[in-house]
């Protein structure tokens, strides 16, 4: 308990050690974002009850809890890849039971998670229809989307050993947990405390599967880098090839995109309907906003020794513009490639606008990566397994905005007026940025090359 306990606090103190103010004011923002959608589900529920929509209370429930669990399980993943926090190196000598737990309990001390929290006890609070089995069945639905979400991580950074007894423990309890969802899922509301009995016994399968596949987890997976003399090789190849934590971060990124991109078209293949079209937040996969969000708003991040190169070199804001674009292209042209083929064999009824919305958006995140290179840019350190950020939190959330007001003209083709006023905009911005460039290139080789002691 010792162990858990200081790790919390070890936790609770690295979120606040920098930017106090600023974090403090972010969690008091997500506490009143959590407590105005407390009050919106609780009126969703309120005119549920009273018959104003087709869907009735029981519905109006799932869909929290399927909302819920998709939330917890995407923050993973978008709008940057968060890797899983490995708290205590497995060369100490903490038994493995105790080490999961710890990792566990730890895991789940975070804003992100305190702000969910305080969502469903204002809806408990604040409905009569969201009672107290239902308050317990959604915390059942948190836990179970974060043990998906760190099961999904143990596959994406360490080796499996498939032949020991410990997997095949993991699939027979994962295999009794997919058993069990499957006659009664955990996101339905409750009428009866066997229920809840039922999902505790699928929660505890799925977390003992957890814990028998972190035990067959042996090592993170290995990364090494391998240099090409082809001189017929462009550079900007080699910036994605030979970059191994950029590349390791783009791909994941597009195979992200490809993934929900695939889902859409599964769904457009099945029942004739898009998922774009259901919700409207989907459309955020098809501009090309995770290669700017996962690697591109931190460019010299990444590629700090071009930029120490460009500023020897020339020192020319032109120069620096040309630099910032020669990682970006590969990238991008596997992006596009993407999204043509989904819109040549998916969606060409939407074609003139998801064309337009994509070249579009490369013209907006490109000045905004640009400039959050330059006016906040993140030492990239210790591997793209390590628990920091890659690039900056506050640009990642401007880029989904801006891309967000792309997606106007779905309401009405007037709003197209909107593209240029927001390309121009970012691109003054932009020109503005580099203009000041020795002002900012003192904080870039300060964040970028510091010591630390």
């Amino acid at each position: 308990m010792d162990l858990i306990l200081y790790s919390c606090k070890a936790r609770l103190n690295s979120y606040f050690r920098q930017k106090k103010v600023q974090r403090v004011l972010l969690l008091a923002l997500g506490i009143v974002i959590s407590g105005f959608y407390a009050w919106l589900f609780s009126f969703l529920l309120q005119q549920s009850q009273e018959g104003s929509f087709d869907f009735g209370v029981e519905k109006m429930l799932s869909y929290t809890n399927l909302l819920l669990l998709t939330l917890i399980i995407l923050r993973g993943f978008f709008p940057a890849y968060i890797p899983k926090a490995d708290f205590i190196n497995r060369i100490y000598p903490v038994p493995p039971l105790k080490r999961f737990w710890t990792e566990l309990v730890v895991e789940l001390v975070s804003p992100f998670y305190f702000v969910l929290l305080n969502f469903l006890v204002l809806l408990f609070l604040m409905s009569p229809d969201y009672k107290l089995m239902h308050l317990v069945q959604s915390f059942l639905v948190f836990l179970t989307a974060h043990i998906t979400r760190r099961t999904l991580q143990l596959f994406i950074e360490r080796k499996i050993n498939w032949r020991t007894s410990m997997f095949v423990g993991a699939v027979v309890m994962a295999g009794a947990f997919i058993a069990l969802q499957a006659r009664a899922p955990m996101f339905e509301p409750i009428t009866s405390l066997l229920m809840l009995v039922v999902h505790l016994a699928s929660l505890g399968s799925f977390l003992t599967s957890n814990y028998f596949l972190e035990q067959a987890a042996y090592e993170p997976k290995r990364r090494t880098v391998n240099y090409s003399s082809d001189a017929r090789r462009s550079l900007g190849w080699r910036l994605f090839k030979n970059h191994k934590m950029a590349k390791q971060l783009l791909l994941f990124g597009l195979g992200f995109k490809l993934l929900m991109l695939g889902i859409d078209a599964t769904v457009y293949m099945a029942k004739g309907v898009h998922m774009l079209d259901k919700n409207i937040s989907l459309w955020l996969f098809v501009g090309p906003l995770v290669i700017y969000t996962y690697v591109f708003n931190n460019v010299w991040g990444f590629y700090k020794s071009l930029w120490l190169t460009t500023e020897r070199a020339t020192g020319n804001y032109k120069e620096f513009l040309k630099a910032s674009l020669m990682p970006l292209r590969l990238p991008l042209l596997i992006d596009a490639a993407i999204v043509l083929l989904y819109v040549a064999l998916f969606n060409h009824e939407q074609a003139t606008f998801i064309l337009l919305m994509y070249v579009s958006a490369v013209l907006v995140l490109t000045p905004i990566g640009i400039i959050s290179s330059f006016t906040s840019p993140k030492m990239v350190k210790g591997g793209i397994l390590s628990f920091s950020a890659k690039t900056s939190y506050l640009y990642s959330i401007i880029s989904i905005v801006l891309l967000g007001l792309l997606f106007l003209p779905l309401l009405h083709p007037i709003l197209y007026l909107v593209y240029p006023l927001v390309i121009g905009l970012t691109l003054f911005a932009m020109v503005a940025v580099l203009k000041e460039y020795k002002q900012y290139k003192y904080k870039l080789f300060e964040t970028l090359y510091k010591t630390e002691v």
